[in-house]
């Protein structure tokens, strides 16, 4: 069986097994009143929360890894290894957050999850920056792993304020990946990459406009863990996966980087009502005209009129589609070798 064969299996086995415990999630979270209101709604709209909780099953939903372990190599187990326990930090970082709110201390924390891969020394400190080349950072790249994990949790907690919009943007971030994958022929990657698509493609059909469940921050952190612990591992085999995935993330990295230096670290609980970045009033969302309030992406969108929460989602999916492209551009230029 060959690679490609192998990534359609692995595929449909995180799409499919995801989708099936996300609607299981559903069920039961209404049982047993595991709900949040759906603020940016005219009517009061209830839905259940905390559906990143499926993500703790990733040793099964990686199993493909491991079962064609010997078909894509030596490295594969300890991929394997490296990937669940990295998301399942993410995951316990992000729990731990939503019982009792871990402020800038989960930042620190959500870089722990960067661990596994420096001890099971699954990394190539020789990341590819296009026209420079290879780089040696032998001793400074395990420092880029723990502040690669910190930065891309915290910016997809941030970014996840609309219905689908922090699925849609890890999915514009996994298919430029996907593409460089395949142009340079990655077999272990490959399968990574489709295993986080699967995940995030079954997510986004239960959370799409209107929304039938929320990540809660137990999802954020660790589907921003395992993005984290996709790129990181990708770019053993495949040269640049770094700089294309920070070319497709830049609107969360945008938007998180904006909110945090505006509040000046203050987490988004603590920031007063009288500061929040928009307010939502009668189906519209408006930017608050305190020129001391946060400042998102959002309230950057809305300042020339206000938007409905759809029409918000479609500008965003546009800048997840524009950041994607050059990202896929940016791909294919250096599988040419342009840069």
């Amino acid at each position: 069986m060959g690679v490609y064969q192998i990534a359609i299996i692995a595929f449909l086995w995180a799409f499919s097994f995801s989708a099936c415990l996300l609607y299981m999630h559903i069920k039961l979270a209404w049982r047993k009143k595991i709900l949040a209101e759906d603020v940016h709604k005219i009517k009061k709209t209830l839905v259940a929360n905390l559906g990143g909780i499926v993500l703790f099953l990733i040793p099964l939903l990686a199993l493909p890894l491991l079962l064609f372990a010997d078909v894509l190599g030596g490295e594969a187990t300890n991929v394997y290894l490296a990937l669940i326990s990295s998301t399942l930090i993410g995951l316990v970082v992000g729990l731990i957050d939503d019982i009792k709110d871990l402020g800038l201390l989960k930042a620190g924390l959500v870089a722990l999850a960067g661990i596994p891969i420096i001890l099971l020394h699954v990394y190539l400190p020789k990341p590819y920056i296009p026209i420079v080349g290879r780089t040696r950072m032998t001793l400074l790249y395990p420092l880029v792993i723990l502040a690669f994990f910190s930065i891309f949790a915290d910016a997809c907690n941030m970014i996840d304020i609309f219905n689908g919009v922090l699925a849609g943007q890890v999915i514009f971030v996994l298919v430029p990946l996907l593409i460089l994958s395949l142009l340079f022929g990655g077999g272990v990657s490959t399968i990574l990459i489709v295993i986080g698509l699967g995940y995030t493609l079954a997510f986004l059909l239960w959370n799409r406009y209107p929304a039938k469940i929320f990540h809660g921050n137990v999802g954020a952190y660790g589907l921003g863990a395992m993005l984290s612990a996709i790129i990181i591992l990708s770019a053993i085999e495949v040269r640049g996966v770094e700089f294309v995935a920070i070319i497709a993330f830049l609107p969360a990295i945008y938007n998180g980087f904006i909110y945090v230096f505006n509040t000046r670290f203050a987490p988004r609980r603590k920031v007063s009502r009288s500061r929040k970045a928009v307010f939502f009033r009668d189906g519209y969302l408006e930017p608050n005209r305190d020129i001391t309030a946060a400042l998102n992406l959002t309230r950057l969108l809305t300042l020339k009129g206000r938007l409905t929460e759809k029409q918000l989602i479609i500008i965003y999916y546009l800048m997840f589609v524009c950041s994607s492209f050059l990202a896929t551009l940016t791909a294919v230029l250096m599988f040419l070798g342009v840069i």
